[in-house]
């Protein structure tokens, strides 16, 4: 990112790229959790529910935090079939509708989650005892990051900027 980008832009960079190192990070505890784990059982005859547990928690959050980055990056995973075979201003406007969708999707997404954890929010995961509010907490930040990302970039489109990152 150069220094020509507002400062939104880089602050958005930057929590992406955050997410993505956590992400990144949970992937080798997720790994070192599944080797303990069958360490444990072959050679111990004992089980740990707790790393089961905690490398599921793990992987959920390692996808919601890698999408922020693919997102503000334009690297997730889109269908721009039609987008592609338009120009000018249909192809903005096609553009413009695809990031209103995902904005939609963060929105029913941050109300789905209100609404769970409304009831579930108060309970503890069975093996490790954490509240659930804790274990949900990286999916509604990485869906909060990616709401705030689609609207930055609706903002790029309708400055006629890349809708690409660098």
């Amino acid at each position: 990112m150069n220094g020509q980008e507002p400062l939104l832009g880089r602050s958005l960079s930057r929590l992406s790229e955050i997410c993505v190192g956590i992400a990144m990070l949970l992937l080798v505890i997720i790994t070192v959790l599944v080797v303990a784990q069958v360490l444990a059982r072959n050679l111990f005859s004992t089980g740990l529910p707790w790393a089961d547990e905690a490398s599921r928690f793990a992987g959920i959050s390692m996808v919601y935090l890698a999408t922020p980055y693919l997102l503000f990056h334009g690297q997730h995973v889109a269908v721009t079939m039609l987008a592609d075979a338009l120009s000018g201003v249909k192809r903005t406007l096609c553009l413009a509708i695809a990031e209103l969708a995902t904005l939609g999707f963060c929105a029913l997404t941050l109300y789905g989650f209100y609404r769970f954890l409304l009831r579930a929010g108060r309970f503890s995961s069975p093996a490790m005892g954490i509240p659930n509010l804790w274990l949900y907490m990286p999916a509604l930040i990485s869906i909060g990051l990616l709401a705030v990302i689609s609207v930055y970039r609706l903002g790029r489109m309708m400055q006629r900027r890349a809708l690409v990152c660098p």
